[in-house]
């Protein structure tokens, strides 16, 4: 059996409701774990602390990485190709968590067969994506490809021109952003077609729930606002979530042998 989760729910307050719900999957157990496309690390440093799992951070951008380590210097962080494949050995981790990462990928079936082959069988995958649904039109991450000159003006004028250009015009490192550069929509899916390809990287569902419904429309202007706006914004996609599970799926799935 598990052992009990060693300490409460970090995320339990969380606007994000990914985070607690990967903690709560997670944190009752042992054994090596992956964080696959951990980016700067806000799940993953919390998870280290507050879990008996040993902990690895991978991701394919290498400024994500750098502020994770800069940020948790004892923390393994291992930097991944942009084409989905991972270094590690078959059957390494006990458990992979993979958080609205699955529509970043260049290729969801083959990142799933990977993560397949590095879990050992009975192995936990969690997983959280974006769930197509009547508000799925409001998702930012689709601006830059909907709308590239809106967003270039807006993420300049947060950011800087230099931030934009290295970001979304060079795409050297084979990345967008943090997407894939072969992408060219950040999916929302629908539940049937994101089980189906579980199934067919040969996973078995646990648990299939959710969170939220309208968060899209306080998501967008946490984005863009500062101080006690953000925060109030945050804490309305936090409440949203509380009622709603219809924007967000959220998965765990066993490795089968």
């Amino acid at each position: 059996m598990p052992a009990e989760p060693p300490s409460a729910n970090p995320f339990a307050r969380h606007y994000l409701r990914r985070y607690a719900f990967a903690w709560e999957q997670l944190a009752g157990r042992t054994g090596a774990h992956l964080d696959l496309g951990c980016g700067e690390g806000e799940f993953l440093a919390a998870l280290a602390q507050t879990a008996k799992l040993s902990c690895r951070g991978a991701d394919a951008h290498p400024g994500y990485l750098a502020a994770l380590a800069q940020r948790c210097p004892d923390l393994p962080l291992t930097q991944l190709s942009p084409d989905g494949g991972l270094v590690f050995p078959a059957a390494s981790f006990d458990s992979v968590s993979l958080l609205d990462v699955i529509e970043h990928v260049p290729d969801e079936a083959a990142a799933l067969r990977e993560i397949h082959r590095v879990l050992v069988p009975g192995g936990l995958l969690v997983l959280t994506a974006p769930r197509r649904h009547v508000f799925s039109f409001l998702d930012p991450d689709n601006a830059k490809f909907r709308f590239p000159r809106v967003h270039r003006l807006v993420y300049t004028a947060r950011f800087g021109r230099d931030v934009y250009a290295e970001r979304f015009a060079d795409l050297s490192n084979g990345l967008r952003g943090d997407m894939s550069a072969a992408r060219q929509e950040h999916t929302n899916y629908r539940p049937a077609a994101l089980l189906a390809l579980l199934a067919q990287a040969g996973f078995a569902p646990v648990t299939v729930t959710g969170a939220n419904l309208f968060w899209r429309w306080f998501h967008v202007p946490a984005l863009l606002l500062r101080g006690r706006a953000a925060a109030l914004a945050e804490r309305a996609i936090y409440l949203d979530g509380e009622l709603f599970s219809s924007a967000n799926i959220f998965i765990t799935a066993r490795r089968l042998a």
